[in-house]
């Protein structure tokens, strides 16, 4: 694996086409690379601001039998990506392929025509992770070609520069049919792009997410909270109950959300948010956000703690999960009735 930096540049003999990157690296997969994208095309934007478009607060519930890790919650939305680009009203379509060789076909073509391509990945097959645990889609921004060395020099979230990835290894990553995260060679690589973005956008933004979280189903919104506190006893009853509160942890205050269930980034947007829409101000949402962030880092807190005991606490974390959704609750209710 190599990485370049920034300055680094290839000279005229190199085969691997030239585009200019832009990666900053950032918290989260998705808003990071979200960001890249838009800076590339003109419109440069914070990545918590990318994320607030997105409408990217979530909870997910899901169950995978026969699984290292049967029982899943996720903390950020579904179809984020999508969300972005469709709250500033740009077309948006995710391009996905029957077999690996056509969507490796379709990457080379955009990235000889000179723009990046978005793309959804498994970690498990990208060898600069060496991770021996499925997590799809993970978001990277592919930006140049070497095909003498058959690789494709990727920019992935926290990492700076670009990093060389072998093309079967990329092309493998592109594939995934492990929930909640179904990918088919996924790619979204648009020749021009032409956004601003507007007070009425952001609102929609806030609105939409609040709304997500209120009227989920039974294992997404809030209400899949109520359906991991039903769940806990079979949590309890796994050989490997302490690998599950330790991923749960994981996803909650590690794996790309910037701590917090990406609550604490989501704070951040609505700081920034309230500058173009004083009524997130007058709403007090940051605050409120802030409590939530405080509620899920507690959580996160007790699920690393009790991952290294000998007995599972299920009444502690039923009560931590209770303070989460009485936070999140809070917040919901605070948008509805004010924005």
């Amino acid at each position: 694996m190599q990485v370049f930096g920034s300055g680094d540049i290839l000279g005229a003999s190199d085969t691997a086409s030239q585009i200019k990157h832009c990666h900053r690296p950032g918290l989260h997969c998705g808003s990071s690379a979200i960001r890249d994208l838009l800076e590339f095309h003109g419109l440069e934007l914070t990545e918590a601001f990318c994320f607030g478009l997105g409408a990217g607060l979530g909870i997910t519930y899901v169950e995978i039998p026969d699984s290292a890790t049967p029982f899943i919650v996720h903390v950020r939305s579904m179809g984020f990506e999508e969300s972005v680009f469709n709250t500033l009203e740009v077309p948006f379509t995710w391009s996905s392929y029957r077999d690996k060789s056509a969507a490796t076909a379709d990457l080379y073509k955009a990235l000889s025509d000179g723009v990046p391509a978005l793309l959804l990945t498994d970690i498990y097959h990208l060898p600069y992770f060496g991770s021996s645990t499925h997590f799809p889609g993970h978001a990277i921004v592919a930006w140049q070609l070497d095909q003498t060395c058959d690789e494709v020099l990727v920019s992935d979230t926290e990492r700076p520069g670009l990093i060389s990835v072998p093309s079967a290894s990329l092309a493998d990553a592109r594939f995934s049919t492990s929930p909640p995260f179904i990918h088919y060679g996924n790619l979204f690589a648009p020749r021009t792009l032409k956004v601003t973005v507007s007070a009425e956008q952001v609102r929609t933004a806030i609105i939409n997410n609040a709304r997500a979280l209120a009227e989920g189903s039974r294992n997404s919104g809030l209400s899949a909270l109520d359906t991991w506190i039903e769940s806990l006893p079979r949590w309890q009853a796994e050989e490997n109950w302490r690998w599950l509160l330790r991923f749960a942890y994981q996803v909650i205050e590690k794996r790309g959300t910037g701590g917090s269930g990406f609550r604490a980034m989501y704070a951040d947007f609505l700081l920034e948010a309230g500058a173009i829409l004083p009524a997130v101000h007058a709403a007090n949402l940051v605050e409120l956000m802030r409590c939530s962030a405080a509620a899920w880092s507690d959580l996160a807190a007790l699920l690393k703690v009790s991952s290294e005991l000998d007995v599972f606490p299920i009444h502690e974390i039923v009560a931590a999960i209770i303070r989460v959704k009485l936070h999140e609750t809070q917040y919901v209710q605070q948008v509805m009735s004010r924005l």
